[in-house]
């Protein structure tokens, strides 16, 4: 009975550690797509991107180096972290987009919705059966996706909303279900410091690429600032540093967090961004949610929670 006591504790422990780290983590994480939105017109969209990932490379180099000494850039299978960069881009760019755009409560309540599709496309990539309740709740969550987009007024043209910034936001959920498959092959073979410090150079170099062949203006909100602001020693700068800083954090705190609690734990913790998000974005930027992304965003909370609490009784 002691010793059962003693593990319980320890688990319990370990768990609520993991938990702390996390909800830093999800703080975090909603704090820089608040300075992503903060950051629209004020500075061209690529030169926000470029920052985000080339500004956290040297604390990425230093955490990696810590964990791994000589080997921090060892990886045993490419193909597979390449696969994981271009989902990683292709969301990330997809949620930034949607940020200029729409609110940021339904940015993130959309983007939250990538369980869904996680388990959509299971079957078909990773070969796992999906039960009557579980499909239940694929479709129950799609209708809260649809209930937050609200397609017929976007048709009817009567939506308040920019119907590309919710396509994105809505993509974004697509492309990082995913991002989530692949993570799951990476987790058995990869180390996650390493990951994450490639997946950052391998986007820092494309990102360079593309503002070297196209400029900063073709894609994104234009901003008042191009190529200029980062030699120019200005509060826009300090964000853009502190923007990459933080985003480093970002990622070393949801590796860390799996370290200690369990990933069950962690998932259904991660829907607190969605009022976290929208409570901030009332505050900061006036945006009040309507019944419909209300209604919406409660029906995807739910149903994510019980694909959780399937794949939990599975195990």
């Amino acid at each position: 009975i002691f010793k059962f006591n003693l593990f319980f504790r320890l688990v319990m422990s370990s768990n609520l550690i993991g938990s702390l780290i996390w909800i830093i983590f999800i703080f975090l994480s909603v704090f820089t797509h608040m300075i992503i939105k903060s950051l629209s017109g004020e500075v061209d969209f690529l030169i926000t991107l470029f920052s985000r990932f080339v500004y956290s490379l040297p604390i990425l180099f230093i955490l990696a180096y810590l964990a791994r000494n000589k080997l921090f850039l060892k990886v045993n299978n490419w193909k597979n972290i390449i696969l994981r960069s271009c989902f990683g881009f292709v969301t990330m760019v997809m949620v930034f987009s949607s940020l200029q755009l729409i609110p940021i409560g339904l940015t993130t309540a959309l983007a939250q919705s990538s369980a869904i599709y996680v388990t959509l496309l299971s079957p078909f990539f990773l070969g796992e059966k999906i039960g009557l309740i579980r499909w239940t709740a694929v479709i129950t969550g799609l209708l809260g996706v649809f209930l937050m987009i609200d397609p017929i007024s976007i048709i009817k043209q009567t939506s308040g909303l920019s119907s590309l910034g919710l396509y994105l936001a809505f993509g974004s959920a697509i492309t990082h279900a995913g991002l989530a498959m692949i993570l799951r092959k990476i987790g058995k073979t990869e180390h996650p410091a390493t990951t994450a410090l490639i997946h950052n150079l391998i986007t820092s170099f494309v990102i360079i690429f593309l503002i070297i062949i196209l400029g900063t203006k073709f894609y994104g909100t234009t901003g008042k600032y191009g190529l200029e602001i980062l030699i120019t020693p200005d509060y826009l700068l300090y964000t853009l540093i502190f923007l990459g800083f933080t985003g480093s954090f970002v990622q070393y705190l949801m590796a860390q967090s799996y370290k200690y609690a369990e990933a069950t734990i962690l998932v259904t913790l991660r829907y607190l961004a969605i009022p976290i998000a929208t409570i901030f974005g009332y505050i900061i930027w006036d945006e009040i949610p309507s019944s419909n992304q209300v209604a919406g965003g409660l029906i995807v909370i739910s149903s994510c929670l019980l694909i959780t609490y399937r794949e939990m009784k599975k195990r």
